[in-house]
């Protein structure tokens, strides 16, 4: 082996290893992140001592809205059926800054270009948490009992 072969080993060798952790490191993020994002994930949002007894308290991180009616809470989907974007909770019900849509406290929708009702999310209490299943829309309210 000449000095040039040599180099040549020297410097692709320890590159391509390099390049492969990366890439392997890459797989390895996107094979962890499809689990979170898989539509039988269920997602803890709260405790349920923190929650009112009556109103709506938002979640953007989780774009999620629980709904409290005395002892039943329910959860509705903080994602805008028009584009998808993330409403906001306002004294009235919900309002989407990307188009304008406004939806009432229930979900339904008040005024467009959205067509349709903010998507109901399963829902369960579980160890005194609240728990949403993210991916799966309901297409009615599901409501579960605080104890």
């Amino acid at each position: 082996m000449n000095r040039r072969q040599w180099l040549f080993r020297a410097i692709s060798m320890p590159a391509l290893a390099v390049a492969g952790a990366a890439l392997g490191g890459i797989f390895a993020q996107v094979w962890l992140a499809a689990g979170r994002f898989s539509s039988r994930h269920w997602s803890d949002v709260t405790a349920v001592d923190s929650l009112p007894e009556q109103g709506t308290s938002a979640f953007p991180g989780q774009r999620v809205a629980l709904l409290c009616r005395g002892e039943d809470i329910g959860a509705l989907s903080l994602e805008c059926p028009h584009l998808g974007c993330l409403v906001n909770a306002v004294d009235q019900g919900f309002f989407c800054p990307c188009h304008g849509s406004e939806f009432a406290s229930s979900g339904k929708v008040l005024s467009g270009p959205a067509s349709r009702d903010l998507d109901w999310l399963p829902v369960r209490i579980q160890n005194g948490r609240v728990w949403i299943q993210g991916g799966t829309r309901l297409d009615s309210p599901l409501w579960v009992k605080r104890g």
